[in-house]
Parts: C-alpha cells; sequence; structure tokens
C-alpha cells in the first residue's frame, strides 16, 4: 500500500477513537436504562423509582466507561515514553550517584 493511501486511511474515524461514537454511548445508556425503569414502573405500579434508579445506574456506567477508555487510550499513548518508565531514581527509593 503506498503512503498517502495509507495517510488517508489512518485519519478516517474508526468507533474507537470517533468523538461521535462515544458521545452517543453516554446519551444512549441512560436513555434505556431510564426507559426500561419506566417499563417496569409501569408494570409494577410503583412511583418513578426504576426509571430514577436505573437512569442512575446507565449514568453511572457510562462515565465509567468513558474513564477507562480514556485511561486505556492514555496508557496506549504514554507506551514507551520517558515519563511512563519506572526507573531506579531517587523518588522510587533508588540511590543517588
Amino acid at each position: 500500500m503506498s503512503d498517502p493511501v495509507r495517510r488517508l486511511r489512518s485519519n478516517i474515524p474508526t468507533a474507537s477513537n470517533d468523538a461521535f461514537s462515544y458521545a452517543v454511548a453516554m446519551v444512549i445508556v441512560p436513555v434505556l436504562g431510564g426507559l426500561l425503569g419506566s417499563w417496569i414502573d409501569g408494570r409494577l405500579g410503583t412511583a418513578p423509582i426504576f426509571l430514577i434508579a436505573l437512569g442512575a445506574f446507565g449514568v453511572a456506567c457510562s462515565f465509567a466507561s468513558a474513564y477507562y477508555r480514556y485511561e486505556a487510550k492514555s496508557a496506549r499513548h504514554d507506551e514507551g515514553k520517558p515519563w511512563s518508565r519506572r526507573s531506579g531514581g531517587a523518588a522510587a527509593g533508588g540511590q543517588r550517584p
């Protein structure tokens, strides 16, 4: 494959690095949780207990998912960088020369 084609393909967003897919995931999960909670509340005749509980659970899951995706992407980006290496320096308990 030629270099310009490879460069063009590397700029195409994928599901793992597309901001729109992250945004949709942040919205869809709480909305689906709220809809499921609303349906359960309608079947059981309860107040909006399940709507609030499952909606809040969806929000918490969305934020946890975003956090772990960010941490994984950050670790891949920092791999091999000087600030990510563990050294035997003074801060790590090593001896100073």
